[in-house]
């Protein structure tokens, strides 16, 4: 669509000026002066812009899939492969609503000779779900400005950005071992990790003789390595509304980075060959206390089942507080001997009050928190400095603590949640019930 725009009304109005002002007083240096805006009005009434159909639009989102709060390159690139000249071309990428542009702009501006092209790149933070990039918006000008074309771009390439919960953002794979959940034990056997040495036994395996004690002393001695055991871990999210906080405009939520977090919690802790419950507190499910739980199991189905728990508690509101009553309610589901992990910001007493209810119960706990407070702001100060307070707190009522920065990788913290320190067997004295 092209249409005329009305830019050189102040030089007709000067031209009229200058000629009846020179007229007037007989100068003809006036008159002459008349006919130079006059040549501004003419050139641009007569320039004219058209949508030439060689202009291709191309639009890379790099990657995708990808996990909540990770972010996003976005790079749209429009070339004029026509054989004329553009002299002013203006573009405006369609980003979601529900996206925020984190650096850079979706705007660019340039000329294009033949073969030339402009590029825009900027980054959004990603956030669970599905989302389409509409067709940008390119505008044509006149060298003279005064002819307007909107063109209709087809964009080739991407225009889809996909946010999953068990998405894994690079470099995760590059982090170690992913198997976070090897858990240890205190007693000697089979294992990767050294123990101790004894005397060697007629039964002993060859392959646990310690040849170099051998070599030095004359006597054979058996290696015994830290035993790995299965364990039974539970992870709750916390869903509850003080949860549900962002780090900016178009940001995931803090129960989005923590159920993305307990995702991959689940997906190691299986493949390590342990058990796995999951529970979500402070959103209203079908089971005891309005939970949504799944006893600890194992298998693909199993997964399955767990994942669309964590799905759900991104997706729902509750203006109601009721994770109260859940915290106690999943006192008496979790097995005695569960480990429990809690992802939670730790933005309200509450949170803290759960796992000092955790652990008055007998139960080991863990708590990874996302930080999603930004301190540049006296309020936001004063959270952060409250947030530090309950994980001090965690930490003091016995639990192992991470603070989940933004720019750690995810396997970095879940490696401390899950550290080899937190021994099987190490729950502290006799279990408490809880309430409904």
């Amino acid at each position: 669509m092209t249409e005329r725009v009305s830019r050189w009304g102040g030089a007709v109005a000067a031209a009229a000026v200058l000629a009846a002002t020179g007229a007037a007083a007989q100068r003809p240096v006036l008159l002459l002066a008349a006919a130079v805006p006059l040549v501004y009005v003419v050139y641009g009434s007569l320039s004219s812009v058209a949508a030439p159909e060689s202009l291709a639009v191309t639009r890379h989102i790099e990657p995708t899939p990808v996990p909540p709060g990770y972010p996003v390159a976005v790079t749209l690139t429009v070339e004029n492969e026509g054989s004329e000249t553009l002299p002013d071309v203006r573009v405006v990428d369609a980003v979601p609503d529900e996206l925020a542009v984190a650096e850079g702009s979706p705007r660019g501006a340039g000329a294009l000779d033949p073969g030339e092209s402009v590029e825009i790149e900027y980054t959004v933070p990603a956030r669970r779900g599905e989302y389409r990039f509409g067709p940008p918006r390119v505008r044509l000008r006149s060298l003279g400005a005064g002819a307007v074309a909107t063109v209709p771009a087809s964009v080739a390439g991407d225009d889809l950005l996909d946010c999953q919960l068990a998405a894994e953002a690079p470099p995760l794979e590059e982090q170690g071992d992913r198997y976070v959940g090897t858990m240890s034990a205190d007693d000697p056997g089979h294992g990767m990790e050294f123990h101790s040495t004894r005397e060697y036994q007629p039964e002993d395996p060859a392959d646990r003789i310690d040849w170099r004690h051998y070599a030095k002393r004359g006597e054979l001695a058996t290696v015994d390595y830290r035993k790995r055991l299965a364990a039974t871990i539970v992870l709750v999210v916390d869903a509850r509304p003080a949860a549900r906080v962002v780090a900016g405009p178009g940001h995931p939520t803090a129960v989005e980075l923590s159920a993305y977090a307990a995702t991959h919690a689940l997906s190691d802790l299986l493949a390590a060959g342990h058990e796995v419950g999951v529970a979500v507190v402070g959103d209203d499910g079908p089971g005891p206390a309005g939970l949504h739980w799944v006893p600890p199991g194992a298998g693909r189905d199993h997964r399955s089942r767990a994942e669309r728990v964590f799905g759900r508690a991104t997706e729902t509101r509750f203006p109601e507080d009721i994770g109260h009553h859940q915290v106690g309610r999943l006192v008496q589901l979790a097995p005695p001997d569960a480990q429990i992990a809690f992802f939670s910001p730790l933005l309200d007493e509450g949170s803290r009050a759960a796992v000092e209810r955790w652990r008055g119960a007998g139960y080991s706990c863990s708590v990874l928190s996302p930080d999603v407070l930004t301190d540049n702001t006296v309020s936001g100060q004063f959270a952060a400095v409250e947030r530090r307070a309950r994980l001090v707190g965690c930490q003091a009522a016995g639990a192992r603590t991470v603070d989940w920065r933004r720019g750690t990788p995810l396997p970095v913290a879940l490696s401390h949640a899950f550290a080899a320190a937190d021994r099987l067997g190490s729950t502290p004295g006799p279990r408490a019930g809880g309430d409904d």
